[in-house]
């Protein structure tokens, strides 16, 4: 398996679980004991706060202030509540990081700020985990060109599987290949709205998109789990989607396999 393989969590669409599906994911392959970086690319910083690390006085963004930042002095051990979560760390974003990755188009090198700056890791990691936001900027590009595989979480709405065309053409201009590595992954499903969900799926399955086998079930739990700021797989153990979760890291980690 390449090291580190590197997994992009993205859509166009807003309010998909795609912060929830990088921090399940993550917290699954720690569990079973990959060492696993989450970098956290949205401004808004919910990956961030749900992993303790909102407040950090060094975050992503002053790597694209200054690409010679050293990206090990943004490297933080993920929290649940006050307690090290083993095997996981994540680097922070904050609210300027839109503006900085903005003002970031002027240097030379501007679409290998990541990459760059990951080859400068002292730590070794199994993987790393990207959340990104759904606007493409500078940031965003940074990661598609080194990005291995694509996670699109799709819940059941039809304006969630819109963009996907949009994304996945933005990664093959970034990438300047034809051939991109992504999976769907259907989220907040409910089996109690069957005709929306037999709609969508025939919806999805006609525009022959990959899927993953696994559906991510819905759980109040798991949303209240990000009005803590908590990360849910924890939050939530005994839930039905923290059950999903595992089987969608291990379809995952199959999918890596095949791969590399």
């Amino acid at each position: 398996m390449k090291n580190p393989f590197i997994i992009s969590f993205a859509n166009s669409k807003g309010g998909v679980g795609k912060t929830t599906s990088c921090i399940a994911v993550g917290c699954c392959l720690a569990q079973q004991g990959y060492k696993t970086l989450l970098i956290d690319l949205d401004h808004q910083g919910n990956l961030s706060d749900d992993l303790g690390r909102g407040d950090e006085d060094y975050t992503i963004t002053d790597l694209f202030e200054n690409p010679k930042f050293d990206i090990n002095k943004i490297i933080y051990s993920a929290l649940d509540s006050n307690d090290e979560i083993k095997n996981l760390s994540i680097i922070p974003a904050d609210i300027t990081l839109a503006v900085e990755a903005r003002s970031a188009e002027r240097f030379r090198h501007r679409l290998t700020i990541l990459d760059d700056a990951l080859k400068r890791l002292n730590a070794k990691f199994d993987f790393i985990l990207f959340d990104l936001r759904p606007a493409i900027d500078l940031s965003i590009e940074n990661a598609l060109l080194i990005t291995d595989l694509i996670v699109i979480p799709v819940d059941m709405d039809r304006r969630a599987i819109k963009g996907i065309n949009d994304l996945l053409q933005v990664a093959k201009e970034v990438k300047r290949q034809e051939n991109i590595v992504y999976t769907l992954v259907k989220t907040k499903v409910n089996k109690s709205h069957s005709k929306m969900q037999k709609a969508i799926n025939e919806y999805v399955k006609k525009l022959g998109y990959h899927i993953a086998t696994t559906e991510i079930r819905v759980s109040e739990l798991y949303k209240q789990a990000t009005e803590n700021h908590r990360p849910s797989p924890l939050y939530a153990f005994n839930e039905r989607p923290h059950e999903d979760y595992l089987s969608l890291t291990n379809e995952l980690i199959k999918r890596v396999e095949e791969i590399s």
